[in-house]
């Protein structure tokens, strides 16, 4: 009965996660596709209302257009690592090579987002 217990949680778990990293794959991909297309408006809407308050519109023009004319288009992003449930992604830009740490909110939106050297 034990084994049965720890089957079942364990299972609950795996699929707990396996949706999570369903739902940052397909938020990867679609931030891939918007920097590249440069749609500002498709990426701001991605954002938490917080993360769109404390950023702007004005704001994320300026780092998706900034990064853009800096680094290029994105080639690939492939993850590397989830600590203490942000996602750490390398980024692979026409230009460079940058760590991009991702969090998402319960429903799917972009709570935090950076870029660093590596």
């Amino acid at each position: 009965m034990k084994y049965i217990a720890l089957l079942l949680i364990c299972f609950t778990v795996q699929c707990g996660l396996a949706q999570d990293a369903s739902t940052y794959e397909n938020v990867i991909k679609i931030f891939q596709e918007d920097f590249n297309a440069q749609n500002i408006d498709a990426i701001f809407n991605m954002y938490t209302s917080e993360m769109q308050e404390s950023m702007t519109k004005e704001g994320v023009s300026s780092f998706i257009n900034g990064c853009y004319g800096q680094f290029g288009s994105i080639k690939n992003i492939t993850f590397v690592e989830t600590a203490e449930g942000v996602y750490s992604y390398k980024v692979k830009f026409d230009k460079t090579i940058l760590a991009m740490d991702l969090q998402l909110s319960a429903n799917g939106k972009i709570s935090t987002i950076q870029f660093q050297e590596l």
